[in-house]
């Protein structure tokens, strides 16, 4: 199960989210920001249904936006309904189920504040962040989209929330947003992709200790231990 996991995320890793809808005909669903969200930061994926049968994607993130919008609709073909799921720093994960229409209303993505979880960890053995420059990306994978989309395959949304620096030792610190919280989430786990910072190139996954796992990466849960051991992940 953890290698088909891997498998999982190392292929919504090096392919991009599902290809953005290029058809700007039909209606326009505007997704309104709440202020004091830096635009760049946000995250939003979509699926929507229709007669072109099922279609998802996501939304390129710019600067100084106050709304994104969202063509409902594929080779000129209205969609009948659009879910999506947005990722505002700080804020809980937003979901939306919306009805299509030609005059389908704006809809607000509220930020509800979400507190933090912190998380002390540890790569072992600690020489991986001796004999380069290495840095931790913190991914979430949401397994629980593919029931909210109603679909059974595809890559796993997934939803970047940061980078940490180990220390000589492999030791880093971050602060997770406390998605334990979400009682209304399904499955879902934190991934560590090893990057190099300069490249981007991954260099590795990491697995975090057993004890503190599911079959897709550590836990979401309300408190860690005071460390967390990580090791390369095996393939």
């Amino acid at each position: 199960m953890r290698r088909f996991a891997i498998g999982l995320v190392l292929l919504a890793l090096s392919i991009p989210a599902l290809a953005q809808n290029q058809d700007v005909q039909g209606p326009v669903v505007s997704l309104l920001l709440p202020p004091g969200i830096a635009s760049e930061t946000v995250q939003i994926e979509y699926f929507m249904i229709g007669p072109f049968g099922g279609y998802g994607g996501f939304i390129k993130a710019e600067k100084n936006r106050t709304t994104y919008d969202l063509h409902a609709s594929v080779d000129s073909r209205l969609a009948k309904n659009v879910k999506v799921i947005a990722y505002l720093p700080g804020c809980r994960i937003v979901t939306l189920n919306i009805a299509v229409s030609r005059t389908t209303p704006e809809q607000d993505l509220q930020c509800q504040p979400l507190a933090t979880v912190p998380l002390r960890g540890q790569i072992l053995p600690a020489a991986m962040a001796q004999y380069q420059a290495i840095e931790v990306e913190i991914s979430y994978l949401a397994v629980w989209a593919h029931e909210f989309y109603d679909i059974s395959d595809g890559p796993l949304t997934t939803i970047r929330i940061g980078t940490a620096v180990p220390d000589k030792n492999g030791q880093f610190q971050f602060e997770l947003p406390d998605l334990k919280r979400q009682e209304d989430l399904g499955l879902g786990a934190f991934k560590f992709i090893v990057r190099q910072p300069k490249t981007g190139n991954i260099i590795g996954l990491l697995d975090a200790d057993p004890t503190a796992s599911n079959a897709y990466g550590l836990e979401v849960r309300a408190s860690y231990d005071p460390l967390v051991r990580f090791t390369p992940a095996t393939m």
